[in-house]
């Protein structure tokens, strides 16, 4: 037996299709896992600005080593799972040297931001200060930590030159 859908029968239907649809995203995975999080805060900016280096802190840059593109400090109690973050021995000299370079007092656009690393518990796990504000944040077994590389093509053309103020 043949049944044909007629226009009526098929908008009534619409609302479940939309209440199904609405369901896998909401709860298809689409949104969830155990990331962590940024809580921006000034008073990062100024911790980093100030040139003062935390005790029980592992400094680790991406970017040039004159003037990185990202810079955080992991509390000791967690240990950064291999990745391509630079480890460094930091100094305040140092630290004050690359605030310098970045003078983010003049910047008006890719300003550096800082915050405070969360993990999904919200543990802080070390401080965050860069112009790219967008990564991976997890925990691994024990006291890993799971920190991606940020993306530092941002602001990049296809070909790779920067696009600064919308003209070239």
């Amino acid at each position: 037996m043949k049944t044909n859908m007629t226009v009526s029968s098929f908008f009534s239907r619409m609302p479940l299709m939309a209440g199904v649809l609405a369901a896998l995203f909401l709860f298809g995975g689409c949104g969830g896992g155990p990331y962590g999080r940024f809580d921006f805060q000034m008073s990062v900016n100024e911790v980093f600005e100030s040139g003062r280096i935390l005790e029980n802190h592992s400094y680790y840059y991406i970017g040039p080593d004159a003037e990185p593109d990202a810079i955080m400090a992991i509390d000791n109690a967690y240990q950064l799972a291999p990745s391509l973050w630079k480890k460094s021995d930091i100094t305040a000299k140092q630290l004050t040297g690359w605030m310098e370079r970045i003078d983010n007092r003049y910047r008006f656009r890719n300003m550096y931001k800082g915050a405070v690393i969360l993990d999904d518990q919200g543990n802080k796990l070390g401080i965050w200060y860069s112009r790219l504000t967008k990564t991976v944040i997890r925990r691994g077994e024990g006291n890993q930590v799971i920190i991606y590389t940020p993306d530092t093509t941002f602001g990049l053309d296809d070909k790779g030159d920067k696009d600064i103020w919308g003209v070239r």
